[in-house]
């Protein structure tokens, strides 16, 4: 009687695929808010805040850090960002719950980055996230400790994907994503300009998937 050996060869295939898990409020920015002042009218996006700085500016002349774009390579709508010679940084933010545990998070969105409008600057496009027991309801003026951080800091002329891999986050605490541009200019007088647009900004899991044959 013969006696046949089988070999059993385990193959771990490690895949990472993408699926929606959390909800950004109006991660798309297809939801605008107009806002009425005694002289202006500006559109602010539902579910988040610029920072306080930009409510002189709006009352005076109007002018802020964040605005409506509807241009035909968004999708709907899209989120852009100005910033002014007069601010070295400015900033927009959200902050929401997440209902369960959620492990391995990726934040992906589409970016536009014009870089400074001075030759010797080297302007950033900061995305940050980070969690906390608590909404955060005012603009931070630093990040804390345990924040997740993309530093884009070359220009992109057409809508380029992102992602920026976030560590676990416990049940019924706060996400808080902050957007920034910061100036790379050392003249305190002149921080120059930049401009960034966001599009279709969302969470997803990466999952590993094991195959046995």
């Amino acid at each position: 009687m013969g006696t046949s050996i089988k070999i059993i060869t385990l193959t771990i295939l490690a895949s990472f695929t993408l699926e929606a898990q959390v909800e950004i409020p109006n991660g798309d920015f297809n939801h605008f808010e107009t806002i009425q002042i005694e002289k202006y009218n500006y559109d602010l996006p539902v579910g988040w805040k610029e920072h306080q700085k930009n409510e002189a500016s709006r009352q005076g002349d109007g002018s802020g850090f964040v605005y409506k774009y509807d241009l035909p390579d968004a999708n709907g709508n899209a989120l852009a960002l100005h910033r002014t010679y007069s601010a070295e940084t400015n900033t927009i933010i959200t902050s929401f719950s997440i209902p369960e545990n959620k492990e391995n998070l990726r934040l992906v969105g589409r970016y536009k980055f014009s870089g400074s409008d001075i030759d010797t600057a080297k302007d950033t496009l900061r995305i940050a996230v980070f969690s906390s027991k608590k909404s955060i309801d005012d603009i931070p003026n630093t990040l804390p400790k345990n924040a997740t951080v993309l530093n884009i800091a070359e220009p992109e002329a057409q809508f380029e994907w992102f992602h920026l891999d976030i560590n676990e986050i416990q049940k019924n605490n706060y996400v808080t994503i902050v957007i920034q541009l910061i100036s790379g200019s050392d003249d305190s007088y002149y921080w120059g300009q930049s401009n960034a647009v966001l599009d279709d900004l969302k969470f997803a899991t990466i999952q590993k998937s094991a195959q046995v044959n």
